[in-house]
């Protein structure tokens, strides 16, 4: 019988093979069809079915796979291969819930079995059921006593208390595992690393430190072989830091400090624990004096080979100035400007030099600046025309002017000064590229930062000029900037530095289509489609470049949807191969991932453009709420878990400190994208409210129309629900818009570069778009009303129509002035002028979209009623009279649709215009572009200032296209 089976599994996997080779080379299709085949064969065959089922959902027929695999859930399977094709199949449907029932119902079945044991625990890793996962590790260990099952039930109760919000819970749940492993340790069973590892995990989960003391001091530690060389040593210091033991602290950072003198964690914690020592007061001997003493020593000791000791003696400096005692500077470390030039003479020569000492410069005294860079500057090796000898030189000659620049010393440079200092950079990064010929692209190139502060010099001479000077026009040497950078990138493929830049220019003109070319080169993936998916994808939404957007859109909400089945793998990796300390870690990852306000953001404006991009009639509309989802009664939001993922320092910038970019700063940005993201997701579900409205007024009539009275009943109930839901929500919106006035009444901050763009909300609450919204919810909601009471729909006032046509009209007008503002012509082109011009069209084009919705809802109510009165008017034979709210309606729709009209064909002229100048400027070469440079040519700002215009011809585009589709969505609407 054995045999048999065998003879049979055997066979069984060959009829399989072909239908996984054609989903493995993704033609679904064929594996359909290899599907039948088998199943004609075996009918039963439950892997073929489910594999079939597989290759229908990635056809997008998901329905008849859920039939399919439904059918094949009920017949309870167990054999492996048919449980793993349902795990994969889920997964892609995003329902890992499912993998669970999947496998308690084969676990049912065979309650001995280890294997199905084990993947319903993995199971549950996957959803974060930790209570079901020490269940079922439990059982796991009855049914095989091992170690690890064991640990998998004891890492489980950790993760429910670390997931608990009660802290009576937390404390249980960690007490419970610490209990379940003393009894292994009195046991003597402890026999791996891991379980070690765990074990001091739960006690510095509950702060005891001094239990913890003890396991390293015991038989224990002597399993911890597999960690770096200092990791039980750093553990120890830390323990003891906790436990306020100092001295003992001091001491085992000291050996650290002496084994490694190079690792700058060690000095750090050094020092901060001999403050503590000091402060604490329970030293018969001066701990800084002892501190200082043993830096010194070290320093001797190490000479030249190390940065560490050096640098010590300067943190030390650092915290005594910021704990107050600066008077003991001198006499502790000794002149502090001495060491800072004697680091710069040793390392002044490597890339890091600026990096290490940026956090000392506050330190210098500002009577000494000069001689200070004097020494720097005296250190660098110039040939006979001034220009760095080599590699070494180059590093030495950028390490003096990033010092020059952090100290202050170029803040009062005119603009003239700027330019030609800048233009000095540029010539001589062209005379020290022969030093990195020798260099693989993949590679930085040493004098890269030559242009990166050449970039920050001519930038800051565009902030100060405004709009023009006698001797600088800025919208030149924008264009100046743009090419310089476009010409290094060229030359330096691997420094995002000079990319990031590049985008920020392009940026500041407006022409994100442009942006788009060098964001593709920064190659971004993974996590940073969240940590620097900032630099771009709102401002091709505001500058309408919505084919951008939805490229980078698309491709990040990918990421973020994939979040938890991508964070799955690592989680069961970290069970099945005992890394078991790492699962709190990739949890909070997941977590973080999960309430990134970036993927928050990005959602909404997602939702808003599917709604109000190319929806060109009400039926479309109601066909992409549905795709939506869009759940009105509930939000859905953690606002509270929210998280600012940006990486908001990876630009470098030589600044002095005072003006960085501030933790404040940071916090304010996200706090005021948050305040835009609760306007959006209120709009959104508002929406989703109105479009419930006139769906239910539809079924209603239709119900009425079919005569069944229940019908009527529950469609009357429905209505009076949505109705009140959209008159909460409306109101929802005017308060949370209440609550932004500070916005729209203020100023966005002036930041420095290498900080966010300034919120969107500022621009978003200039204008009156949520107002102009909230009058047409208001419409619905009166129109609504008149149809439901007694009053009746011939009472209903026309009144809040005609006010809301004159808003319209303002709005239009006013957007109309922000249309002839626009620069779109090369050399007229100005920094800050075209982004706010574009970013009003667009959130006009969004908000008429959105009216266009709401008076679509208002159209599915009125035109029964219109209907009605004829037919009952035409029998009587008497003129018609309407109620006064459908003619005001209709001329309303008459009118708006005649101003959209002449809005389109206004923007289209625009874009005409642009066409044809860019076709002008194209044929005389572009000659009159002033933007000379010893590193690019003619031809390379040519290039530039197609690309420039070809983007404000795509955003106008887009905008014109936005807007013919209100046309026909309003023209739709005529009753």
């Amino acid at each position: 019988m054995a045999a048999r089976a065998h003879v049979d599994d055997s066979v069984i996997e060959r009829r399989l093979r072909p239908i996984y080779e054609w989903l493995d080379t993704g033609n679904n299709k064929k594996a359909v069809q290899e599907a039948d085949k088998v199943l004609r064969k075996q009918a039963n065959l439950h892997c073929a079915r489910v594999l079939k089922g597989l290759a229908l959902l990635r056809l997008n027929r998901r329905e008849e796979c859920e039939n399919l695999i439904s059918a094949v859930i009920q017949e309870c399977p167990t054999d492996e291969a048919t449980l793993q094709a349902l795990t994969i199949c889920f997964r892609e449907m995003h329902q890992p819930d499912r993998i669970c029932t999947v496998y308690e119902m084969a676990v049912k079945s065979e309650p001995s079995n280890e294997e199905l044991l084990s993947h319903l625990f993995m199971a549950y890793v996957r959803i974060g059921d930790y209570k079901n996962q020490q269940q079922t590790a439990m059982k796991l260990y009855k049914l095989k006593p091992k170690n690890p099952y064991y640990f998998w039930a004891v890492m489980s109760h950790v993760m429910q208390a670390h997931k608990s919000v009660d802290p009576k819970g937390k404390k249980i749940s960690l007490l419970l595992a610490e209990r379940m492993v003393d009894m292994f340790v009195r046991d003597g069973k402890i026999d791996a690393e891991a379980e070690v590892l765990t074990y001091l995990h739960i006690l510095e989960t509950q702060n005891k430190y001094a239990e913890a003391l003890a396991v390293l001091d015991g038989p224990l530690s002597e399993k911890v072989i597999h960690q770096p060389q200092n990791f039980l040593a750093l553990k120890r210091a830390t323990y003891h830091a906790r436990l306020n033991q100092w001295e003992l602290a001091s001491s085992v950072c000291k050996d650290l400090i002496i084994k490694e003198p190079d690792n700058w964690q060690h000095y750090v914690e050094y020092i901060r624990v001999m403050m503590e020592l000091k402060l604490a007061g329970n030293s018969t001997n001066d701990p800084l004096v002892e501190t200082a003493t043993f830096l010194s020593g070290v320093k001797q000791r190490e000479s030249t080979h190390s940065r560490g000791p050096l640098l010590g003696l300067l943190q030390l400096a650092l915290v005594l100035q910021e704990k107050g005692m600066a008077e003991r500077v001198e006499e502790l470390c000794g002149d502090f400007v001495e060491i800072l030039q004697e680091y710069i003479r040793d390392y002044g020569d490597k890339m890091c030099c600026y990096g290490d000492i940026v956090n000392f410069l506050p330190l210098v005294p500002k009577d000494r600046i000069s001689s200070f860079l004097e020494f720097v500057k005296g250190l660098v090796q110039f040939n006979e025309e001034g220009i760095p000898v080599d590699v070494e030189a180059v590093y030495r000659n950028l390490c003096w002017l990033q010092l020059t620049r952090a100290l202050g010393q170029q803040e009062s440079l005119s603009v003239s000064e700027h330019v030609q200092f800048a233009d000095t950079l540029v010539k001589l990064y062209k005379q020290t590229l022969h030093l990195s010929s020798h260099m693989a692209d993949t590679d930085i190139r040493p004098g890269d930062a030559y242009l990166i502060l050449a970039a920050h010099s001519y930038l800051t001479a565009i902030l100060k000029c405004g709009v023009t000077t006698n001797d600088v026009d800025p919208r030149h040497l924008i264009l100046k900037v743009a090419t310089i950078l476009e010409q290094g990138i060229e030359i330096s493929k691997a420094n995002f530095q000079l990319k990031l830049l590049l985008i920020k220019i392009y940026n500041m003109i407006g022409a994100t289509n442009a942006s788009q070319t060098v964001y593709e080169k920064c190659d971004l993936k993974h996590i940073q489609l969240d940590t620097l998916g900032h630099v771009l994808a709102l401002q091709s939404v505001d500058s309408a470049n919505y084919s951008v957007t939805t490229d980078i859109i698309s491709l990040t909400l990918k990421f973020f949807m994939a979040n938890y089945k991508d964070t799955s793998d690592p989680l069961i990796s970290s069970y099945k191969y005992g890394s078991l300390t790492r699962i709190p870690e990739f949890v909070d990852f997941r977590e973080r991932l999960n309430n990134s306000l970036h993927f928050a953001i990005l959602t909404a404006e997602q939702m808003l453009l599917d709604l109000t991009m190319e929806v060109s009639s009400h039926s479309q509309f109601l066909e992409a709420v549905q795709q939506m989802d869009i759940d009105p009664t509930t939000d859905k939001t953690k606002w509270e878990e929210l998280c600012d993922n940006r990486d908001l320092r990876v630009m470098n910038t030589w600044e002095p400190l005072h003006r960085c970019l501030q933790e404040n700063d940071i916090k304010a940005s996200a706090e005021a994208d948050i305040a835009l993201l609760k306007l959006r997701n209120v709009t959104l579900r508002m929406v989703g409210a109105a479009s419930r409205l006139g769906h239910s007024k539809v079924n209603n009539d239709q119900a009425s129309a079919n005569k069944e009275n229940s019908g009527i009943m529950n469609g009357e109930a429905n209505q009076s629900s949505d109705a009140q839901l959209l008159v909460e929500l409306t109101k929802r919106l005017e308060e949370e818009y209440e609550e932004c006035s500070k916005y729209s009444n203020n100023k966005p901050p002036e930041l420095p570069l290498q900080g966010p763009d300034p919120s969107r909300i500022y621009l978003y609450t200039s204008r009156n778009y949520i107002p102009v919204l909230v009058r047409h919810s208001h419409i619905l909601q009166q129109v609504h009303s008149c149809t439901q009471s007694s009053v009746g729909i011939e009472n209903c006032s026309g009144e809040s129509i005609k006010q809301a046509r004159e808003e319209i009209e303002d709005l239009i007008a006013l957007h109309l002035q922000d249309l002839e503002s626009l620069e779109t012509s090369t050399p007229r082109v100005c920094p800050g002028v075209n982004p706010p011009a574009l970013a009003h069209l667009h959130h006009l084009s969004q908000t008429i979209g959105l009216v266009a919705v709401l008076l679509g809802c208002c159209f599915v109510i009125l035109k029964p009623i219109k209907a009605a009165v004829s037919k009952k008017n035409k029998k009587r034979k008497e003129p018609v009279t309407m109620p006064e709210v459908v003619p005001q309606f209709m001329n309303y729709i008459t009118s708006l649709s005649s101003d959209l009209q002449k809005f389109e064909k206004a923007i289209s002229d625009k874009c005409k215009e642009v066409k044809s100048s860019a076709e002008e400027n194209s044929q005389k070469g572009y000659s009159f572009v002033e933007i000379s440079s010893p590193l690019t040519s003619h031809e390379d700002a040519k290039q530039v200032c197609e690309k420039i215009e070809q983007s404000f011809i795509k955003s106008l585009g887009n905008l014109s296209f936005s807007i013919s589709n209100k046309v026909k969505y309003v023209s739709s609407l005529k009753l």
